[in-house]
């Protein structure tokens, strides 16, 4: 079933790879290729990994990060990523492909070795000046430099659909089914900051690890035809479908198989209200990871009134929730998590309002240690409901105009669904709005607005809209945090928009510079050098040439960092 905005229910998504292809390829734009061409490959790691092995480039591009610094990251870490970004570079492109494999991904040799024939990951680690147990925090901090946000699934499935188109008119490729992608929000399963230890995992005769393991459990296990009707709706894989939990809980009725497939596991989950019959239940889509799979399994649906979680971990663990993030009064965002009642390993738990990842989390709790921080790794979005009227968004404080409604609500949404709070209830003023030429010859309407939370903090976001003969396209760029006392009346925001064009044949990036009327902004690179200084238009401008290598600003001589898709509070 489809929300409100046509998106549909989904597990991990493809673009949820865009981490591990920035890591392959060396740059954002090259990692978006990458999704598109490894969706055309077969899909899944093994598709991206095939892509990406038998692309043929001129040189290999270098990893400098490309989207600002997250804000979980120190500066001790950025620079231990951008180090970690030199050593890679110095590999070839199969050895970076094990190391990003194994350390990464967290492939065993022998999974890595069927990827990447020939590789042996041995001496890599050496060969990176990186100890093997400290390259999976390293490589999680240098893809956090990636520009995560640039990318929606629903932009991910144009591509590959004009990809195909491309492929079919050169006589490449016969006219096929074209992927369906899930929802419009890139996330990442299981992604945690630096440091946070992996959990640790029982394993069965059979090498199935963590929750996995052991016998099935809730109140339905033994309902031998319900078990065998939704194992028969399956996907056909190398194994019938490990039965996992089957029981009514927190309202639901919840069943999940898992499957072995190569380099990780597939999990399925059935959901509906309890009781349900069994051809009610709705399948929410095969989800991958890799390896032995997370430190827990979890699927959440969400309506407008409630969302649900239910999480299966190990016998023994506890569990704990959050809803989204807390914005403190100095600009920072942090998680505040609360116990949930666990039983057997298993958490049923019912939250009010519409949250889903990134926001919904949860970690895993055992022996009194934090073992696990992650969000959902299956969302359903039971939406089927007619949208409330919004508000009126204003006038724009700054720019010429207009104040385009769905680039309102999509700066807006990007700032509300990580904290779960309700749109309708932010305070939200208009910093700018106005139109700069998008790729692909479109023209796009931009709008940056700031929202101020319970604790005075303010969140600025960005995000454009632009249609054209070949669609639509909305994306979200920069988002950045200002402390309590924020004057909005003299905040400067610039920031970097990106995207591709509706049939995907050109990606291109705008800095977008948004001002009190008079003031004076001078924009330049981290070094001072190739300063602009644009004409502003009732406090608004755009920059195209030289976007990229823009990444500080002076406004009346007040210094400021460019924001971009990836930084801000909530990466």
């Amino acid at each position: 079933m489809a929300d409100e905005r046509g998106e549909q229910p989904t597990g991990r998504l493809p673009s949820a790879h865009l981490p591990t292809a920035y890591l392959l390829t060396g740059g954002d734009a090259a990692a978006r290729d990458l999704l598109v061409r490894g969706e055309l490959r077969g899909g899944g790691l093994p598709g991206l990994v095939r892509a990406h092995l038998g692309r043929r480039l001129v040189r290999e591009a270098v990893l400098a990060g490309t989207s600002g610094d997250p804000w979980w990251l120190s500066p001790a870490d950025v620079a231990a990523a951008r180090e970690l970004a030199r050593a890679l570079d110095r590999l070839t492109r199969a050895e970076r492909t094990a190391v990003v494999l194994r350390w990464f991904e967290g492939l065993d040799d022998a999974a890595v070795a069927e990827l990447v024939p020939g590789a042996a990951t041995g001496g890599l680690p050496d060969r990176l000046g990186v100890p093997a147990t400290e390259l999976p925090a390293r490589l999680e901090g240098l893809a956090a430099l990636a520009g995560q946000r640039d990318l929606t699934a629903d932009e991910l499935a144009a591509e590959v659909r004009g990809a195909r188109r491309r492929r079919w008119s050169r006589g490449l490729l016969a006219a096929g089914a074209v992927a369906v992608l899930g929802a419009a929000a890139a996330w990442l399963p299981g992604a945690l900051p630096a440091g946070t230890p992996p959990a640790a995992r029982a394993t069965t005769a059979d090498g199935v690890a963590g929750p996995s393991a052991g016998p099935a459990r809730g109140s339905l296990v033994d309902d031998d035809a319900l078990v065998a009707a939704l194992r028969a709706r399956l996907d056909p894989g190398p194994d019938e479908g490990r039965l996992v939990y089957a029981g009514d809980a927190a309202g639901g009725r919840w069943v999940l198989f898992v499957q072995t497939t190569t380099g990780g596991l597939v999990s399925s989950w059935f959901t509906g209200p309890a009781g349900a019959d069994t051809a009610d239940l709705v399948l929410s889509g095969a989800s991958w990871v890799s390896g032995p799979g997370p430190a827990a399994w979890s699927m959440a649906v969400g309506t407008p009134r409630s969302t649900t979680l239910l999480v299966v971990t190990q016998p023994g663990d506890r569990v704990e929730v959050t809803p989204g993030f807390v914005v403190a009064a100095d600009g920072s965002a942090a998680r505040s998590f609360s116990g949930v009642d666990t039983q057997d390993g298993v958490a049923a738990v019912e939250l009010p309002g519409a949250v889903g990842p990134p926001a919904l989390a949860y970690r895993v709790v055992r022996e009194d240690a934090v073992v696990a921080e992650e969000t959902p790794t299956s969302y359903l979005s039971d939406t089927s409901w007619t949208a409330p009227p919004g508000t009126d968004p204003g006038a724009a404080r700054s720019g010429p105009g207009p104040v385009d409604r769905t680039a309102y609500d999509a700066a807006l949404d990007q700032v509300a669904t990580p904290t779960g709070a309700d749109p309708a209830a932010l305070p939200v003023t208009v910093l700018g709005a106005g139109r700069f030429p998008a790729p692909g010859g479109l023209t796009a309407s931009a709008v940056t607005v700031a929202v101020t939370f319970p604790s005075g903090a303010v969140v600025t976001s960005t995000a454009w809209t632009a249609t054209g003969t070949g669609g639509g396209r909305i994306a979200t760029c920069g988002v950045e945090s200002h402390p309590a006392g924020t004057d909005l009346a003299t905040l400067t925001v610039v920031t970097r928009c990106a995207g591709y064009a509706t049939d995907s044949s050109t990606f291109g990036a705008t800095t977008v510079v948004v001002a009190p009327a008079g003031t004076e902004v001078r924009l330049s690179d981290d070094a001072g050098a190739d300063v602009q200084t644009p004409a502003l238009e009732a406090g608004w401008a755009y920059v195209v040439d030289g976007a990229d290598d823009i990444t500080v600003f002076e406004a009346d001589g007040v210094p400021g960092v460019v924001s971009r898709a990836g930084a801000g509070p909530f990466g």
